[in-house]
C-alpha cells in the first residue's frame, strides 16, 4: 500500500473486515490538480484551441463541484487500488464504501484529508480443534471388489440387448430415448445444436446417486413407449402431487410440456425398451473381450492392474475421509465471495461432467430448471472444496511447513511446459508464484497429516450381482 495512506481496521462477522482510511490532503490536491488537468484538455470552448482551455473557463463553464466531483471519483479509484494491493490486508474482491458518495463529495476539499469507510471480504482464518493423532473411519476398496468390478464392466461391453414387448418403462429396463434441445427463437435454422439426439440409458437405481444424471431415472421410470416428458422437472413436493403424493404421475411435470410453457425446457421421448443379456463367465466370454484363452489367465492379468489402481484408489479413499473429519473438526467463516468464486468453478465442471455422461454436444443450451436443481449441488460443493483447502493451509501454517524456492521453481516451469506459448506468457508471474506455493503446502500438509494420523479401515464388498 502507498506509504501515505493511514488505515485502521476492525473485523466483522463472515469473514469481513472494516477499515478506516485516511487520505493525506496532499493526495486529494494531486487528485484534484490531476482531475484539473485532465478537464482542460478535453472541455471545447468556443475561443480556445483544444487542449489548451484554462482553469478559470473551465471552472466557470463546469462550476467548482463538477471538478471536485471529478476529483474525487479518480480519487476513491487510486485509493481503493492501494488498499486493495496491501498484501498485509490480504483482501478478497471489491471494497465497499459504506459512506454515499454525495456525502463524500460534500466533505471532499483539496488540500485537505479525507477519511473514508469501507468493507471488504478478507481470507478467513479457519480454527482446528484437532488435527493430529485422530482415528478417521475409512472405506477401502479391495482388489477382488475391483476386479469384480472389472469384469462386470467387460459384461456389459460384450452384452446384448433384444427388445421389449412391455411398452412401460421399469427399472432394469434399457430405455430408448430421445432429447429434443429446446429451440432458439428465431434460430432454429442456424442453431448448431442437434434437433434430436437418441441415446440408450439403463434404468437403474445406482444412477440415481449420479448428480451429473440424477432425476433422469426417476422421470423415464413409468413412462410409456411414445411419451415426451420434459426434462428436468421436480416431481416430488409439487403442488399439482398434493400433499401425499398419490396424483405424482399426473402431476404437469410427468405430461407431455405444455406447447406454449414447455417449449424451453428440454424433453424425453421415450422410444423403445430393451432387456440388456449379459454373457456368462467362462473361457469363451474370456476369448471374446480379450487376447487370454482362459478366465484364470484374464483374470490374473486384470489381477495385476488392479492391485496398481487399489493402491491409488485407496490413498485417495483416505485423503478424502482424513480431509472431511478435519472439516468436522474446523471453525470457519466463509466469506460470501470466496464462496460465489468457487461456485463458478463447480457451475462449469459440472455441466462438462453432465454433458460428457449423457453424450450432449458441447454446445449444449443448459435450461433455467436444470442450473436451478444443480444450484444447491454446487453452493454444498463450493463450500466442501474451500473447507478442505483452508484445513490444510491452517495445518501449514500450524506445523509451519515450508516449500523450497528449488522446489518451486522447478513446479513452475513444469506447470509453464504444459500450458500453451500463448498461455504462459499471459501468466502473472507474482499470482503464478503465489498459486503454485499455496498448491506445494497444501500438498505437504496432506502428507504430514496421513503421517500423523491412523485409519480405521472397512473392505468394500464385492457386489452380490457380480458372479465369481
Amino acid at each position: 500500500m502507498a506509504s501515505d495512506l493511514q488505515v485502521k481496521t476492525s473485523p466483522r462477522p463472515q469473514s469481513r473486515l472494516a477499515l478506516e482510511v485516511v487520505v493525506p490532503a496532499e493526495r486529494c490536491q494531486r487528485s484534484y490538480d490531476k482531475a484539473m488537468r485532465g478537464l482542460c484538455r478535453t472541455v471545447r470552448l468556443p475561443g480556445f484551441r483544444p487542449g489548451r482551455v484554462p482553469r478559470t473557463a473551465v471552472l466557470q463553464q463546469l462550476g467548482a463541484r463538477q471538478v471536485w466531483i471529478t476529483a474525487l471519483e479518480q480519487l476513491l479509484e487510486d485509493t481503493a487500488r492501494d488498499v486493495l494491493n496491501d498484501e498485509d490486508l490480504n483482501l478478497l474482491g471489491k471494497l465497499q464504501l459504506q459512506d454515499s458518495f454525495d456525502a463524500l463529495a460534500q466533505q471532499f476539499k483539496p488540500g485537505e484529508s479525507l477519511t473514508l469507510n469501507m468493507e471488504a471480504d478478507v481470507r478467513p482464518s479457519a480454527m482446528l480443534k484437532a488435527y493430529r493423532d485422530l482415528e478417521v473411519e475409512v472405506e477401502e476398496a479391495s482388489g477382488e471388489a475391483m476386479l469384480a468390478s472389472a469384469l462386470e464392466q467387460r459384461r456389459r461391453e460384450a452384452s446384448t440387448t433384444v427388445p421389449l414387448e412391455r411398452t412401460t418403462a421399469e427399472l432394469g429396463d434399457v430405455a430408448v430415448i430421445k432429447l429434443l434441445p429446446p429451440p432458439r427463437d428465431g434460430l432454429e435454422e442456424e442453431s448448431p445444436l442437434p434437433r434430436e439426439r437418441e441415446l440408450e440409458v439403463d434404468l437403474e437405481e445406482r444412477l440415481e446417486e449420479d448428480e451429473t444424471v440424477s432425476g433422469i431415472v426417476p422421470l423415464i421410470v413409468g413412462m410409456a413407449v411414445g411419451e415426451t416428458r420434459a426434462l428436468p422437472e421436480e416431481t416430488k413436493g409439487d403442488e399439482a402431487d398434493g400433499e401425499d403424493g398419490e396424483a405424482e404421475n399426473s402431476s404437469p411435470a410427468r405430461q407431455d410440456p405444455d406447447p406454449e410453457n414447455g417449449t424451453n425446457r428440454v424433453s424425453i421421448t421415450l422410444c423403445g425398451l430393451k432387456a440388456r443379456r449379459l454373457p456368462e463367465l467362462d473361457d469363451a466370454f474370456a476369448q471374446k473381450v480379450s487376447r487370454f484363452s482362459t478366465m484364470a489367465e484374464l483374470k490374473e492379468a486384470l489381477g495385476r492392474e488392479i492391485d496398481r489402481q487399489v493402491q491409488e484408489d485407496n490413498k485417495e479413499s483416505r485423503q478424502d475421509a482424513l480431509l472431511n473429519r478435519l472439516c468436522e473438526e474446523m471453525d470457519v467463516e466463509l466469506p460470501q465471495s470466496m464462496v460465489d468464486n468457487e461456485m463458478e468453478v463447480v457451475k462449469e465442471d459440472r455441466k462438462k461432467e453432465f454433458i460428457r455422461r449423457l453424450g450432449l454436444s458441447p454446445d449444449f443450451t443448459f435450461s433455467d430448471k436444470l442450473l436451478q436443481q444443480l444450484e444447491l449441488a454446487n453452493l454444498e460443493e463450493a463450500r466442501r472444496r474451500l473447507q478442505r483447502n483452508l484445513a490444510l493451509e491452517t495445518v501449514a501454517r500450524a506445523e509451519q511447513l515450508t516449500v523450497a524456492e528449488t522446489e518451486l521453481e522447478d513446479r513452475i516451469r513444469t506447470l509453464r511446459k504444459q500450458l500453451k506459448a500463448g498461455q504462459a506468457r499471459k501468466l502473472d508471474s507474482r499470482k503464478l508464484h503465489a498459486f503454485v506455493k499455496t498448491g506445494l503446502l497444501r500438498e505437504k500438509a496432506m502428507a504430514w497429516l496421513e503421517e500423523h494420523n491412523t485409519f480405521k479401515v472397512r473392505t468394500a464388498m464385492v457386489e452380490s450381482s457380480v458372479e465369481p
